[in-house]
């Protein structure tokens, strides 16, 4: 005797119950032929494009305050007067608007985190169950050392590629636009590192060389942040495509009992 009533027989395609889901009737259903149940990504990506696009707006007013710190170190070198409350105007600029970048940055990376959470559990959706990263590690790898370096790059390319097909979506091509992205946030880190280890600042020499190589940074940390912005409206993108209601058209004529029916015009629209 069958303990579950509910159950449907194997089939000769061999599935078993793990690959089955329970649908609205409360029958195993295929996970292939079950509705897809995405959750709505949309708020929490435009919240990431938001805060990435402050980041740009952030970086900029930096670079033009160590432009300005660049400038008076420039005139001292030249050996004319600076003053000391110009000296000190300009050094605030510049540790204002980059502590105001850092707390930024790190409210960026926790709402990315989310953004790509959920995501990431869509796209597991989308491809029935059979992706590589989990949602907790899409997120997990970022914080592991070393593995940091390529983790994250492989769990973005595969939510992209899930996003556009599910499962069949590995075979398509890597976006050009992800590895970009991630060569230029890794050469945005090695710079910030690098600047970090470059020594006090003793001369105006220096001040010229630090400033000179921060602004390059920001730069890259820049264009790196607007293709993330394209990264995310892409997979936003794709994933309510892949679930949104096919658009009807107009019925094919049918013949019946010899007569050719004429096209039937498509339905008016709602509302």
């Amino acid at each position: 005797m069958n303990p579950f009533p509910s159950d449907q027989p194997l089939g000769s395609s061999g599935e078993d119950r793990r690959d089955r889901v329970v649908g609205p009737s409360g029958a195993y259903e295929s996970r292939s032929e079950a509705p897809h149940r995405i959750r709505p990504t949309r708020r929490i990506a435009d919240a990431v494009v938001a805060l990435l696009a402050t980041q740009v707006f952030l970086l900029g007013a930096e670079a033009l305050a160590l432009l300005n710190r660049i400038r008076l170190a420039e005139r001292a070198r030249e050996g004319h007067f600076v003053t000391l409350a110009e000296v000190e105007q300009a050094n605030n600029l510049v540790v204002a608007s980059a502590v105001v970048w850092f707390v930024l940055f790190a409210v960026t990376g926790i709402v990315w985190c989310v953004w790509q959470h959920r995501a990431q559990r869509n796209a597991i959706e989308l491809a029935d169950g059979k992706l590589e990263f989990t949602p907790g590690w899409a997120v997990g790898w970022w914080f592991v050392p070393f593995a940091n370096l390529v983790k994250p790059f492989q769990t973005v390319r595969e939510l992209w590629k899930a996003s556009h097909d599910g499962y069949n979506g590995r075979v398509v091509a890597t976006w050009s636009v992800i590895g970009w992205w991630w060569g230029l946030w890794l050469g945005a880190s090695v710079l910030g590192r690098f600047i970090v280890r470059g020594g006090s600042l003793k001369s105006p020499s220096d001040v010229i060389r630090h400033d000179t190589w921060e602004i390059v940074a920001n730069g890259v940390t820049i264009v790196a942040a607007i293709l993330a912005i394209m990264i995310v409206r892409s997979v936003v993108a794709l994933q309510e495509r892949a679930v949104a209601p096919p658009v009807l058209g107009p019925l094919p004529p049918m013949p019946i009992a010899g007569v050719l029916v004429p096209e039937m015009p498509p339905p008016p629209p709602a509302g």
